[in-house]
Formats: structure tokens, sequence, C-alpha cells
């Protein structure tokens, strides 16, 4: 049996994992933070850059024949190290 399938038949299991995670996410983003895709400043990552990335690395993947979930969680912890505001453009000036 595939861990996957196991953890599809047990819906509390994955409920209460979802929900720790989402708990986790919002008490660890700073909420008031704009985070990096600001578009007001041309000095750090746009939302073009980020699809060009995200594009690029869809491409690796599929070159390689790897999961493209790889992408989604990489970029996702991409965004998430990107927005706290300890690692933003303005706190390494």
């Amino acid at each position: 049996m595939k861990p996957t399938e196991c953890l599809s038949r047990n819906t509390g299991a994955v409920a209460d994992s979802l929900a720790a995670m989402i708990k986790r996410e919002l008490t660890t983003l700073s909420l008031s933070h704009e985070g990096y895709l600001n578009p007001s400043d041309p000095n750090i990552i746009t939302a073009d850059d980020r699809t060009k990335l995200v594009d690029w690395c869809y491409s690796v993947v599929d070159h390689c024949q790897h999961s493209r979930e790889t992408v989604a969680s990489a970029m996702g912890m991409v965004d998430q190290f990107l927005s706290m505001p300890s690692n933003s453009v303005d706190a390494a000036r």
C-alpha cells in the first residue's frame, strides 16, 4: 500500500494535518507584511519574475521526469522564506 492510499482513507488525519499546517503558516508569517511580490518596489522579484521561475522549474522537472508537485512544494518554501520580513531586500540594506 502506498503512503498516499493510507492517508486518503483517514480523512480525519488529513484534516488535522492541514489544520496544523495552516495554523503554523498563520503564526509564522507576518500578516502585516506585504510579501516579496510588492509591485511598488522595482528592486525586488516581480510576479512576472516568479512566473518565469516557475515555468523554468516545470520544464526542468518535466525533462527529468520528476513529479510537478516538487515545483509546487519548492515554490511554497521559497514564497514563505522570502515573505518573512527578516529575509526581505529591505532587511539586507
